[in-house]
């Protein structure tokens, strides 16, 4: 007879979960995803080991959920660039505010050991930038259509520059260099922007 099949059940609790999630960010950003072991995670969680292969079969799935929650919180820009409510030019300064804040709290030995090591949870990240500089675009052609922008200046243009200052920010120790005055920068990028960009 042959060997009976030994398939795990997991229990998964969705809000456990994300706690979960939660913690791991916090401990990839402080550590790093390599050279860590189960034991030493569950120790530092309080839980079993058992516990946390419940709610991830790997070390990758940990690595996967705690990149996913952190860009799940980032697309909440969205909230704010749609919002109908406020003043239209507002919704972008502080759309580029939010962002630049959520990325600030990304660590860069992070993304690039995530890049390196998993490209396959790298590619989320680089569809979540193409699906920013998309939503920018449309936030800018609607921008035209209303009249509030110049239907001169080609929405593409304006979203690679925005890609472009996000770049900046991110490499090359800006974030260290921009941190601490971080709202006066933007401020002053979207004052730039909206003099070239605006209708009188």
């Amino acid at each position: 007879m042959g060997r009976k099949s030994t398939e795990k059940k997991r229990y998964v609790d969705a809000d456990i979960r994300c706690l979960y999630s939660i913690k791991l960010l916090v401990f990839f950003q402080e550590n790093g995803i390599k050279g860590f072991s189960m034991s030493e995670l569950a120790s530092n969680f309080n839980v079993s080991k058992t516990t946390l292969y419940n709610h991830f079969p790997s070390k990758k799935h940990m690595i996967e959920a705690a990149l996913e929650y952190k860009l799940s919180t980032i697309s909440d820009y969205k909230t704010v660039l749609f919002n109908k409510d406020l003043n239209y030019t507002e919704r972008l300064r502080k759309t580029l505010l939010f962002y630049c804040v959520q990325i600030f709290q990304l660590s860069r030995k992070l993304l690039i050991q995530i890049e390196e090591s998993y490209p396959d949870i790298w590619k989320k990240v680089l569809l979540f930038q193409k699906n920013v500089i998309r939503d920018l675009e449309q936030y800018y052609q609607l921008g035209q259509r209303i009249g509030h922008y110049r239907k001169d200046v080609d929405p593409v243009l304006l979203t690679m520059n925005d890609s472009l200052f996000f770049e900046l920010l991110s490499k090359g120790g800006g974030q260290k260099k921009y941190s601490n005055d971080l709202v006066n920068l933007i401020n002053n990028y979207c004052d730039i922007k909206f003099s070239g960009i605006k209708n009188q």
